[in-house]
Order: C-alpha cells, then structure tokens, then sequence
C-alpha cells in the first residue's frame, strides 16, 4: 500500500481524502497527464510473466500500511553477503515494483472517468451542504425569535390559564365535598328540630352528589354511609308516626307525610300507623288495668305484667271498676280523638288535591320492571314459532284456493299448536313436587287442555314395536313424546335455572298464540258451517291457555330462587314470648331481603342474554313473594309460645320486610300481604270471632289454624271448648287456593 502511495506521489495522483481535503469549490483538481500514465503502460512486459511477478509478491507487503520493507529486507539478508545475489534480489524487487506499478496505472486509467464523475458530484454536493448550512443557520435564528416572542410567552399563558381552570374545578369539587363530609352534623341537627322532609331532601341530594364525586377516595365510602342514614330516618320517622297515635299534632304529622311522600312510601306510612294505632290501644289499655290491679293487690307477689290482658281484667276489684273504667275510656278517647285527626288531616288534603289526584293510587311512581337491554319491546321468538307461522301461511293459501279441505287443514294445524304447547310444558312446566304446592298454579282449563292432547295426540308407548295390532289404529296420528336437548341445562343456580331458556320458548308460545288469536276471523270465514265449532273450542280450551303456561314454569324458578327453608330454620330459633314491645326487627328478615337482593341481580344477568319482558318480571316477583308470604305464615304457625308483645314483633318483622320489599319491586299490591297480616291479627280473636275466623278464612292450613287455636287462645278457653274449635277445623273441606 505504501508503495502504491509513493508510486501515485511521483505521478502527482492524491488518494480521494486528500483530493476532497484539498478540493474547494473554485479550484480544479489534478489529473494525472496522459503521457505520465502511458510511460507506466508502454514498458514492454508480457502480461502472464507480469501476473506471476505479481503473484511471487510476498503476502507480508500486504499486510498492513505500516510495514517497513525496507527493515523487512535488511533483516532478510543473510550473515555473509553475497554481491551477485544482492544484485539478484535487487533486480527482483524492481521488477515486481515495476510490475505493481504498471498494473496500478492500468487501473487508475481504466477508472479515471468514473473517478473524475464521482470529484465532480461529491464537489456539488459540498456545494449544498454548504447552502444548507446557511438555510438551517437562518431557521434557527428564526425559531428562536419565534420561541421568545410566541410559543413562551403565548403557549405559557394558555398553560396557565388550563391549570387555573382545572384548580378552579377542583377548588369546587373540594368544597362540594366539604360540605358533604359535614352532612352528618346538619343532619343530626335536623332530626334534632324534627325537619323530617328536609332531612331527606338532604340526605338524597348528597347522594346524587356522592355518585358524582365518587372517584375521589375520601367520598367512596360515603353513598354507603349516606344509605344506612337514610334509614336510620326511616327508623326514627317510625317512631315519630307513632307519636301522632296518642298525641296529635298537625305540624309534626304533615312533617311526618311529606317525609313519607318524598321516600315515595305513603302506602307503607299507613300500614305501619295501622300498626302503631293497634299497639297504642293495646299498651294504653293494659297499662291502666295494670296500674288499677295492682293498687288493689297491695304488696301482693303476684306477676300481673306476665298475664294476658283478659285474665288482668279478671283481678279488678268491685271497687275500683268504675274509677279503672273511667280511666280507661279516658286513655281511650285520647287515642281515639288523635286517630279522628289523623283521618281529617287525610281528608282535607284530599280536598285540596281536588278529583284530578284522587284515585290515582299511593301518589308514587313507579319504575316498569322490565328486564332488558333496551326499551324495545320485540318479540322474542324460537326458530320454532318462525317455522309454524311459515307453515300456517302456506297452509291459508293452500285453505284459499282448495276450500273443501279446510276443515283438514285447520285440524292438522291445530294439532300441532297442540304439540307445541305440550311440549314447552313437558320441558319447563311439568314439577309434580311444585304443583301439589296448593297455589293453583295449573288451572283446571289448562289441565284439561293438557290431559287431551296428551291422550289424543301423544303415543305414550314405551317401544312402538310392542303395540299389539289392535292398537295400531289408534295410533295412526299420534307422534312420540318429545324430548329436551341435552344441551339445556335446567338444573344451575348460577343461570336461574335455565330462565333465558324458560323465557324465550314460553314468551315465543304465547306469540304464536297471539298470532292465532288475529287470524281467528279469516280462518272462521274459511270453515265450513258445520265445523266451526271446532275452531271455537280450539281457541277456547287451546289458544286461550297458552299465557297460562307462564305460572308453572317461572313457578319453578322462583320455588329455587329464595332459599326459604333458612328462613323458616331461622325463625324457628326467634323468642316470641316477649314481655316488652320491641323497637328492632330479627335478623332473618335481612337475610331473606337479601336473598330478594340477589335474586334481583341475577335477572339483570339474565337480561343481558334474553330480554325480559314486564309480564314474565310480574310473574317471577309474584311467585317469589308468595312464597315467602307462606313461608312467614308457616314460621308464626310453628311457634310453641307467644305473647301480645311477641305478635307485635311479627307485625314489625312484617312491615320491615315490606317496606324494604318495595325497593326492588314496583308490583302492586303486594302478593298475598294480607294473607300474612290477616293471620298475625287473629291472635287477638276471641273464642266465638276463633270459630268464625276457621269457618271464612280457608286459605290456611289445618296446622296454622290449630295453631291459632293452641296457642293464641291459649290457657284464655277450657279444653272443651279448644276441642270444639280443632274439630271445627277437622271438619272443614279446605280445598287448595
């Protein structure tokens, strides 16, 4: 490489760094002469002896551009010289310099053009990065006055001014939540004056504020927190309802129902003031019987305020009967006079509202309990109901133009709408165990209906191959039962047992249905006269009944749902033979709302898969609170032992579950309320209204009605007359409601 170097020296040749160092854009560059190069080429040599000399070139030349040839040929000479062979090499080296010269020179004129094209573009493009330069200097030089002059100062400005207004916000998200903190204290301060509406006006708009500011850690708790204080002035409103009962007064009962109104709870307002007029009567009278008694008993050690109040009358002496009635139709009239008031108060607001409120009902509005992810209300359909309202269109053509088979048509038709509803039964309705429940889920219409179409339409036969010849024809137009998909699962809690599934082939039945009822007229028209009596008992007994499927089948739901032998093993554990009138509800009515709760989130869940439509909602929320209705009667009918205080604990047991019943559902009226109260109130009935009572009211069981027997008349009859009242119940057919 050295050599090469040298060798482009001495022809005045530069390598192409130290041409582009040198270069400017004014100068010319130095090319090689012509006549400098030919020398180099005209030295006569043959081109294969000039290869080998090349080649015999030791590698060591090559290796790097820092070799000293000269040290390297020095140390290769031997101790003792030899002139000819130093002649020798000498002349070697020349020729191999000679050689590499040459084939240099060749090289370099073979690629001058390209070489002196690649000077000329590398020239240029010194040229325009040297333009560039300029134009990027003056850019520079511009953005900077730009960044001074607008992006600081007016970019700063609009930074300021976005973070002023995000303080701003939350300056005032700071403050709305300041004052919510402080709600607790205005709060107290207002049930304190009695403000009851106002209390609750707060306490709800804090709610919609917490909802809104519920991102903020310091406010996730407080929705929570807000809720347990509004019931807490549910609670203490109660006990200010039950102030009005022996003491009336219009200021703080028209606070106590405007209170009432803004919870949307006026129903439950009467029903619990019902209850508070009960227990004042019954508390005032005892008291004053009991404050007599006593006088007159002197230190005698006898447990008057254990006795029932009838026994308690029992120990009134001759003496003091006429003051202790007197007393006691004073107290009375003090409740009386109150409850007067109250009824006034009623009327007169009736009278101000005018005819245009009256009979609206309760003064409430309700939300519909319509499960689903829209407001639309589309049918919900199976491939199913699709093909036989396909099928019935072809058949009216068919009905159309061949007329003298009508008839046939229709009756083919009909059986397999007959088909149909007995197959959805078989599949979602049929539960022996659920329909002995004494409810009248299956009316006697529908049951009929099916009993027919299961002996004239279904082959019941376990092998047909069996089926004797005889029996052949009879069974010409039967078809085999038919049978679920293993694919629907019917049994999981998780998926309400099956609901969507329920919900989707018993609501696209009664659309089939709906579809036959409108066609009614057009395939009357086409019947024959004769035959038209059978259209008419085929809507009649058939189509008619298709909705009626809704109860048993969403019945087996709901008996799933709830978890109501907890709530009777609970109750079985709750004291009943209290000797004081309670403030405070059991625990098992939570733990049954609660169930309630859930069943209420699980038909959301259901809803994202299957529209739920309002009257499946209705039946499903009917069931299920029937049957918790039952199940409290049940779990009264069950105790052993019960005082007036104790039957009183049932009725606030009973409101409670009511009131906060009302939240998750807006059927109304309640199924099967008074079947619970009617029961809780026949404690106080008195031998003869006992016999009357068994004798009218037949919903109830022989069991609950030997209860009330037992123990609500107690020790208060002798043991025949018990006997006459439990084989009165013996002898009444109670047929199931």
């Amino acid at each position: 490489m050295q050599k090469i170097k040298s060798l482009m020296a001495r022809q005045g040749l530069k390598s192409p760094q130290e041409s582009m160092s040198d270069l400017s854009p004014v100068e010319n560059l130095r090319i090689p002469s012509k006549e400098e190069l030919r020398e180099l080429r005209e030295q006569p040599i043959d081109p294969q002896a000039e290869q080998e000399m090349i080649e015999s070139i030791a590698e060591v030349y090559y290796s790097c551009d820092s070799f000293d040839m000269v040290k390297h040929e020095l140390e290769k000479l031997p101790p003792e010289l030899d002139l000819q062979e130093l002649e020798d090499h000498r002349d070697t080296l020349k020729k191999q310099q000679a050689a590499v010269s040459k084939k240099v020179a060749d090289l370099i004129l073979e690629k001058q053009p390209a070489y002196v094209k690649e000077l000329e573009r590398v020239t240029a493009l010194q040229t325009n990065l040297q333009l560039a330069a300029v134009i990027c200097t003056n850019a520079r030089r511009q953005l900077g006055v730009s960044k001074e002059g607008f992006t600081e100062a007016s970019l700063g400005l609009l930074a300021n001014q976005r973070k002023r207004q995000l303080l701003t916000g939350l300056l005032k998200s700071l403050r709305t939540i300041k004052t919510l903190q402080r709600t607790d204290v205005r709060l107290s301060e207002m049930l304190e004056e009695e403000d009851y509406p106002g209390a609750i006006q707060l306490c709800l708009e804090c709610q919609k504020a917490a909802s809104t500011f519920k991102h903020y850690s310091c406010i996730s708790e407080l929705n929570s927190k807000l809720q347990d204080t509004l019931e807490q002035i549910e609670e203490q409103l109660d006990v200010a309802l039950s102030k009005t009962c022996k003491h009336f007064d219009v200021s703080h009962y028209t606070k106590v129902q405007l209170a009432y109104t803004l919870l949307g709870k006026t129903q439950t307002a009467m029903d619990q003031l019902h209850m508070h007029f009960t227990q004042a009567i019954h508390n005032t009278v005892f008291q004053v019987v009991l404050g007599y008694v006593e006088l007159c008993a002197g230190n005698a050690d006898t447990k008057f305020q254990k006795m029932q109040y009838k026994d308690l009358c029992t120990h009134i002496t001759p003496d003091s009967y006429i003051p202790c009635l007197t007393d006691l139709c004073k107290a009375l009239w003090e409740v009386m006079l109150s409850y007067h008031s109250t009824m006034q108060w009623h009327e007169e607001l009736d009278n101000k509202e005018g005819p245009a409120t009256q009979g609206n009902g309760t003064m409430r509005s309700h939300k519909k309990s319509d499960y689903s992810l829209n407001k639309g209300t589309a049918p919900i359909l199976t491939n199913t109901t699709l093909n036989v309202i396909r099928l019935l269109g072809k058949y009216m053509q068919m009905m159309n133009i061949l007329k003298p088979i009508a008839f046939d048509v229709i009756h083919c038709v009909s059986q397999l709408f007959d088909y149909y509803l007995y197959a959805v039964y078989t599949f979602f309705g049929r539960n022996d165990m659920y329909e002995s429940s004494g409810l009248g889920l299956i009316s006697s219409r529908l049951r009929t209906t099916l009993n027919r179409i299961q002996e004239n339409l279904i082959d019941m036969a376990a092998d047909p191959a069996s089926v004797v010849t005889a029996g052949v024809e009879d069974r010409k137009e039967k078809v085999p039962t038919p049978h679920l998909s293993q694919l629907v699962v019917l049994t999981k809690s998780g998926t309400l047992y099956g609901l969507a599934q329920r919900v989707v082939a018993t609501e696209s039945l009664v659309f089939l249905a709906e579809q036959f009822d409108s066609l009614q007229a057009h395939l009357d028209s086409m019947m024959p006269a004769v035959k038209k009596p059978f259209l008419q008992q085929f809507y009649s007994q058939t189509v008619s009944t298709a909705s009626e499927l809704r109860k048993p089948i969403y019945w087996i739901v709901a008996a799933k749902a709830i978890d109501y032998e907890q709530m009777l093993l609970m109750m079985s554990g709750v004291k009943w033979d209290i000797r004081e009138i309670m403030s405070q509800h059991n625990v098992y009515v939570d733990i049954l709302l609660k169930e309630f709760e859930q069943f209420n989130a699980q038909l959301g869940d259901v809803s994202r898969q299957v529209r739920i439509p309002l009257a499946v909602s209705n039946v499903l929320w009917e069931h299920c609170i029937r049957l918790a209705n039952r199940t409290l009667v049940e779990g009264y009918a069950n105790v052993k032992k019960c005082s007036n205080e104790g039957r009183a604990l049932m009725q606030l047991d009973f409101q409670q579950f009511l009131m906060k019943l009302e939240r998750l559902t807006d059927l109304r009226p309640i199924p099967d309320k008074e079947f619970v109260e009617t029961y809780i109130k026949a404690y106080y009935l008195t031998e003869n209204d006992m016999e009357q009572f068994i004798k009218n009211h037949r919903e109830y069981s022989m069991k609950q009605l030997a209860n009330l027997v037992n123990v609500c008349l107690g020790s208060h009859i002798n043991k025949k007359a018990r006997q006459k009242l439990l084989s009165a119940i013996d002898d009444i057919d109670r047929p199931k409601r």
